[in-house]
């Protein structure tokens, strides 16, 4: 836990130090867009439970660490070794976004926070519903916007 809050304070001194660089209205809107974008994909990566497509969207190589429903995972391939253990018996899954919103923090980093609902569907055709809350750190790793960190959870 305190490593968490270590981690999160420290964000917040990154943007607050960051956010200081000015960008023109056109470059926020620009990043903001190709955030959208990213995101749409690995949604519908997600949706198809592609793990290598949801990998493309990721750089672990800062090892920021991944927050899922409270647990710190030090890095992505532990992220994607309880995915590929958690899809197992599932068909498909549905996202719907209720709410998002993009903070551009500077030209080569932005926080996309966003929540809404999951519906899972399992091949001996049970459904099961839930909600979920998202936070994701980008950042552009040779001219590409990646997720660096991410805390995904389940609210009650």
């Amino acid at each position: 836990m305190k490593r968490v809050v270590l981690m999160f304070i420290a964000s917040l001194w990154i943007c607050s130090s960051v956010y200081s660089q000015g960008l023109t209205q056109n470059q926020k809107e620009k990043i903001a867009s190709d955030i959208t974008a990213l995101f749409d994909k690995s949604i519908k990566a997600a949706e198809s439970i592609d793990s290598k497509g949801i990998s493309d969207f990721v750089d672990d190589t800062l090892k920021a660490g991944f927050i899922d429903n409270g647990i710190l995972l030090n890095s992505f391939d532990e992220v994607m070794r309880g995915y590929k253990e958690a899809i197992k018996g599932i068909k498909s899954n549905k996202f719907s976004v209720s709410n998002k919103k993009i903070t551009v923090l500077a030209d080569n980093a932005a926080l996309l926070t966003v929540s809404g609902n999951a519906s899972t569907t399992l091949e001996d055709g049970r459904t099961l519903t839930s909600s979920f809350a998202w936070t994701f750190v980008y950042s552009k790793v040779n001219d590409n916007w990646k997720i660096i960190h991410s805390h995904m959870s389940t609210p009650r």
